[in-house]
């Protein structure tokens, strides 16, 4: 049991994201009044009064006898209810108790000391005589909200803060890696081998996965975020609907993450979309891991397909190609070794002497081409951030460093700097008197 660790539970559609999305302060669980758009476990880290928790939204429980989705889903709901600490069971105030309600109650009884029964759509004062029904469910506290207008939230949220520990919780650095790439590439299964458990649902239907679902992980001493995401399709193949946020939340884990790993299924190649992919996330100067899945199913030796992903992937040649199988678990550890060299370079933190010394050996070795009949010269360089690494060059004529010449530039300050496996960003700005 983690004390600290908050789950929702209830039927589907009874505002279980909602409130979710309102504790956390993020619009991180896909809200739609279809039933079961919440499949995987959701977390995130939450504070209240100076007291940090992490609260998990679950995908709706239903009778035993549903599909194997909701199968999947309940069995996931029941993983969770061990490891809590506080159990929010959510009911819907509008339409009474009922029967998955009472089932829900049944299930969640040997948690009974752990559990607040939550009234939601409780938009007005509360009527009392009303709410005294939901007695019979057999919890207490009973703590009516609105989810959706954040009635009586602070409320709920003071007797969670309660139940937990009283020291705020250590703040950690996180790797955050985000699996991206074309639906059914192994994403999710991937992340599965990782973690040696079944954590995000898995199966062979496109978009199983919805819901952008961070997973907390340690690997020798190293702290990792997770992230599984929706499978990215063509924009002009996305309906707007489910599919469409999923896609949104997948896009919005990028901007958000360190490092990506772009999931490639070996059999198919380098897709269309994968360059896409490749040159979204390089515009948007991440970490990057090219993943090359379904290994065992590959044509040809390793060393003929780099050279034909390279080739292909040519923009992206910081990025180190690893091959794994998904399915049999096979070199997915490789995953996070590359994974530290990646967050290593890509937050290295270089001494102002270091940089103006690799761009004197730069410059003696090739100076950019003349400009207006001019040499063009750097006075002064310094780094300015990390995540990526990033470099201003203080010149005379910002104009003169063309292209072809900043490709070359990049490549021989890789070579003197040992930046080798993250982008690098150069702001070129010109002296003024």
């Amino acid at each position: 049991m983690e004390s600290n660790r908050v789950v929702i539970v209830g039927k589907p559609n009874v505002g279980k994201s909602t409130l979710f999305n309102k504790i956390s302060g993020k619009r991180k669980s896909i809200v739609h009044n279809l039933p079961g758009v919440t499949r995987d476990v959701i977390e995130e880290e939450a504070e209240w009064k100076n007291k940090r928790f992490i609260v998990v939204d679950t995908g709706g429980i239903v009778p035993e006898e549903k599909d194997w989705f909701l199968q999947k889903i309940r069995e996931k709901v029941i993983k969770e209810l061990d490891r809590a600490g506080v159990i929010l069971f959510m009911v819907d105030g509008r339409e009474g108790i009922t029967s998955t309600d009472e089932e829900i109650s049944k299930l969640l009884q040997r948690y009974r000391e752990k559990v607040i029964l939550v009234v939601n759509k409780i938009d007005r004062d509360p009527d009392y005589k009303v709410l005294s029904e939901y007695y019979r469910l057999g919890f207490e506290p009973l703590i009516p909200i609105s989810a959706q207008h954040g009635k009586g939230v602070a409320e709920l949220l003071d007797i969670i803060t309660g139940r937990i520990g009283t020291e705020k919780s250590e703040e950690k650095e996180y790797i955050k890696m985000s699996f991206v790439g074309r639906p059914n590439t192994g994403k999710s299964s991937l992340i599965n081998a990782l973690l040696k458990e079944e954590r995000v649902i898995v199966s062979p239907e496109a978009g199983t996965t919805r819901d952008a679902v961070d997973i907390p992980f340690n690997w020798k001493d190293k702290d990792f975020i997770l992230v599984d995401t929706a499978g990215i399709r063509r924009p002009s193949r996305v309906e707007y609907g489910v599919e469409f946020f999923a896609v949104g939340r997948a896009i919005d884990s990028i901007e958000k993450s360190d490092i990506i790993c772009l999931v490639i299924d070996c059999t198919e190649g380098v897709t269309k979309q994968d360059k896409r992919l490749a040159g979204l996330i390089e515009r948007r100067k991440k970490g990057l891991i090219i993943v090359v899945n379904k290994k065992d199913l590959c044509n040809g030796s390793y060393e003929e397909l780099t050279k034909y992903i390279r080739k292909e992937l040519f923009f992206v040649e910081y990025a180190p190609i690893v091959y794994v199988s998904a399915l049999k678990g096979e070199n997915v550890e490789n995953i996070l070794t590359s994974a530290v060299e990646v967050y290593n370079d890509f937050t290295k933190k270089l001494k102002t002497s270091a940089v103006n010394n690799a761009i004197r050996k730069i410059l003696r070795e090739k100076k950019p081409p003349m400009y207006k009949n001019k040499e063009v010269k750097v006075f002064f360089a310094f780094q300015k951030a990390v995540k990526p690494p990033t470099f201003v060059l203080i010149t005379n004529y910002r104009e003169g460093w063309k292209q072809n010449y900043l490709k070359f530039f990049e490549r021989k300050f890789r070579e003197y700097t040992k930046i080798l496996n993250s982008p690098l960003k150069f702001i070129i700005e010109e002296r003024r008197s």
